[in-house]
């Protein structure tokens, strides 16, 4: 892996270009025109920057892309003015002005840009990047939510959650059989037990889902063992909208070329919206190892096809009663835990990452404006003038999580890093 190197581009940016152009005739002597052409001139410009740092790594959307992880840590931040001096930038401000005496008149016209106020007094946003101790801290969060071993201890907690709230109608699934004959002994009537029989079928759907969900879980968790598991984690995107008074009235739009003529009555205030908004995101690819076969696997398996058969025919009391053996209900607490735990501990000496990476893209965007009117005579509206803050930062994960040196690492883990391809 090379050594980060760091490169610095100066940005400028120019705000965009006007001119004024008019005419004087004499009355006395209407075939003696006086022209006036300031010539195009700069509004003005701001300069921005590029700081990147960056390993050098190599990148093709072709095949010539080497196989493998060939990323690395990663920052870049940019200050710049969006679409400026084109056409997107904004509107060109026209506008006219007629003077008129005994003698003559007097008419010019500009074309060009009239922003808010004049560029010197603005900056650039700081910059709202997390610091590496956040990465880390945030990219450990995102290893625990979405690494592949975690669809066994969720099912885990459910089952916990199930047999202690999920059941509020029964004091015992032992009690299910004594029910089902209950409602098989009142025939139709069970209909009208809207609080009796339908709490008692929505309790069986819950265990049996989870039953049946079970199955195909643990299924999935040994047929991924040993293989390559991608995983991809995007946490909420936080955004920030505030509007404020950057500068109070009155203030004088900044027109180019400066034609003071064109100024008219009061002007507004230089309002400022800042928009912050900050999206982080996980990739990465896990391996785990499971020793193979496990004498509750083909119980387990059972309950699930009988769980099956619950959740795909209409309930009444005589199909409850003739399909549910009821074994399958009291087994599950009392043996596939066992299974869950069994293979939870299996998981956590063998997970481990062949690559993770942290990503975080954090922009700040300032859009200046005028409010309440610009002064201009003609005028009543300026270019919005936005400058931009942005951040983009990769940091890449250790094997074995965020945050954690290859120092720290036992031969253990070292062994295993290296069995799987993955070095300093």
């Amino acid at each position: 892996m090379s050594l980060p190197v760091t490169r610095r581009r100066d940005l400028t940016y120019n705000l965009g270009r006007g001119r004024i152009t008019g005419v004087d005739k004499h009355k006395k002597a209407p075939f003696e025109v006086i022209n006036l052409d300031t010539g195009l001139q700069d509004a003005g410009e701001f300069k921005g920057t590029q700081i990147t740092v960056s390993e050098g790594h190599p990148w093709s959307r072709t095949n010539k892309r080497p196989k493998g992880d060939v990323g690395g840590d990663f920052f870049t931040s940019k200050t710049y003015v969006p679409n400026a001096g084109s056409a997107d930038h904004g509107h060109r401000e026209r506008a006219q002005y007629l003077f008129e005496n005994s003698d003559y008149y007097h008419i010019e016209n500009f074309n060009g840009i009239v922003l808010p106020c004049t560029p010197g007094l603005l900056s650039f946003p700081a910059p709202i990047n997390s610091s590496n101790a956040q990465l880390n801290a945030l990219g450990a969060t995102a290893v625990a939510r979405c690494k592949p071993t975690n669809s066994v201890a969720e099912l885990a907690t459910a089952v916990g959650e199930l047999r202690k709230d999920g059941l509020p109608h029964l004091p015992g699934i032992s009690l299910w059989r004594d029910q089902a004959r209950l409602f098989r002994s009142l025939g139709k009537e069970y209909l009208n037990h809207k609080f009796g029989w339908q709490p008692f079928i929505n309790d069986i759907r819950n265990v049996a889902s989870a039953v049946s969900r079970a199955n195909t879980v643990l299924k999935q968790f040994e047929r991924d063992s040993g293989r390559l598991v991608r995983r991809h984690y995007s946490f909420p995107i936080q955004t920030e909208d505030t509007t404020s008074v950057f500068l109070p009235g009155p203030r004088l739009a900044y027109m180019v070329p400066p034609a003071s003529q064109f100024w008219g009555g009061p002007r507004g205030d230089v309002v400022r919206r800042r928009v912050k908004t900050t999206r982080r995101w996980f990739s990465g690819a896990f391996t785990y190892h499971l020793p193979s076969g496990s004498t509750a696997r083909g119980k387990l398996e059972r309950y699930a096809l009988e769980a099956d058969k619950l959740l795909g025919v209409l309930p009444t009391p005589e199909v409850i009663w003739n399909l549910a053996p009821w074994s399958w209900a009291v087994d599950w607490f009392s043996n596939t835990g066992d299974v869950i735990s069994n293979l939870s501990d299996y998981a956590v000496y063998g997970l481990v990452m062949q690559y993770g990476y942290i990503m975080e893209h954090s922009m700040t965007q300032d859009t200046y404006t005028m409010s309440g009117g610009t002064g201009l005579k003609f005028l009543q509206d300026t270019t919005p003038l936005t400058l931009v803050q942005e951040t983009k930062i990769r940091r890449r994960a250790n094997p074995f999580g965020f945050g954690v040196s290859w120092d720290g690492l036992s031969p253990t883990q070292l062994a295993i890093a290296a069995a799987i391809g993955v070095t300093r």
